[in-house]
């Protein structure tokens, strides 16, 4: 699902359950590895785990991209139920980093995340 400056509001604000958020440009290679990885796996992964995972096009976002003080891309982040923010990361992180992350995000260990991968 696409994250915008004009749905985040319903997306972020009123989400009772955590968001794993992708912020990316679509001439960033490293982003375009992550979002091959969220598209084919992850995401699917994430829903399992009745988590919600959302990409940010920051160039076509800037209220967003400013909002999160976005300067580099990957930058990937969670939102938790009630606005807090967890797990701000800049880069590409290893496959396995982002299943733990969704079991983290879960309330779960990391031994979930290693059947899937």
């Amino acid at each position: 699902m696409e994250l915008t400056d004009k749905n985040y509001e319903k997306i972020i604000k009123t989400n009772e359950k955590p968001v794993f958020i992708d912020f990316y440009s679509p001439s960033c290679g490293p982003c375009q590895m992550l979002m091959q990885l969220i598209d084919e796996r992850l995401e699917a992964y994430a829903q399992e785990q009745d988590i919600q995972v959302v990409k940010c096009n920051v160039a076509q976002n800037p209220k967003l991209a400013s909002a999160f003080k976005i300067e580099s891309v990957p930058f990937t982040i969670a939102v938790m139920p009630g606005g807090k923010l967890k797990y701000p990361e800049i880069g590409i992180k290893n496959e396995t980093y982002y299943f733990e992350l969704i079991d983290k995000l879960a309330g779960k260990g990391s031994f979930f995340s290693r059947l899937f991968t």
